[in-house]
């Protein structure tokens, strides 16, 4: 199998030579992943050999009770909201590419899916809130994170109701974007349609910030982050409502569609 963790990549199998004697052998490209779990998790396992003949250049041997042992630590020492951040804290960005260009080509695994129904674009007429999807000159989108996951999400973009009174579309958007991100913003564009979530139809706008950020409300946000839109995809994933997951979905999807056709990205 392969195993991906902080702290290092790497491969492991039984080869004929390991049955007989109820072990498994752990290959990697990287010596120090090897060395560290070996430190940290494998103590009692043999010593790690090098050959340049082979497509893992380091490996090492170990029994199956004690891999089996160590994969439990590993998964007990779990401490991350976000794995590939996580990733990026302790072996660097560059790592953390790589790992993203895994999780990228392993995308294409997911099969197909209708959208629900609730998420497709519906009559301009029915929304009730506006909200905004702020990308920066570095092409990064922005997501802020409820506080305690309000409503299932972990995060999300944001919106807020209308004032029937006195309120119009992109002022309110714009009104919750500075209250709910700090952000002043700029429209750029309207997305297409409205999004249905579990209290009601959203509009969203295509926006950029301008300036520096001031406080947001911390009633409402626990934190912001501003991360590519491949990994935006990944962290709205983490949101257990359901129907708003797939309503964000389809709104970082039309977002970056737009950010990509007026060369904001």
């Amino acid at each position: 199998m392969w195993m991906l963790t902080t702290f290092g990549f790497f491969s492991i199998v039984e080869k004929p030579e390991d049955r007989a004697a109820g072990r498994l052998t752990i290959r990697a490209r990287v010596k120090g992943d090897l060395e560290t779990l070996k430190a940290e998790y494998l103590p009692a396992s043999g010593p790690v050999n090098e050959s340049s003949s082979t497509d893992y250049r380091y490996r090492l041997q170990a029994s199956k009770a004690d891999v089996a042992a160590a994969l439990v630590k590993i998964a007990l020492s779990i401490d991350y909201t976000n794995f590939k951040s996580a990733v990026a804290a302790r072996q660097g960005h560059k790592r953390e590419a790589v790992y993203h260009a895994v999780w990228d080509a392993l995308y294409v695994l997911r099969k197909p899916e209708k959208p629900p129904t609730a998420a497709a674009p519906l009559p301009r007429s029915r929304a009730n809130s506006f909200g905004g999807v702020l990308v920066n000159e570095r092409g990064l989108v922005l997501l802020r994170e409820p506080i305690n996951h309000f409503g299932g999400y972990a995060w999300t973009f944001a919106k807020g109701k209308l004032d029937p009174v006195d309120d119009k579309p992109e002022a309110c958007a714009l009104r919750e974007v500075k209250e709910e991100t700090g952000y002043d913003g700029v429209v750029v564009e309207k997305l297409p349609g409205s999004y249905r979530g579990g209290t009601g139809v959203t509009e969203f706008f295509l926006m950029r910030p301008v300036g520096a950020p001031s406080s947001f409300d911390h009633k409402e946000t626990s934190q912001l982050v501003w991360v590519t839109f491949a990994e935006a995809l990944e962290r709205i994933e983490e949101s257990t409502n359901a129907l708003g997951r797939e309503r964000d979905k389809a709104i970082l999807r039309d977002a970056k569609l737009a950010a990509e056709r007026l060369g904001l990205v």
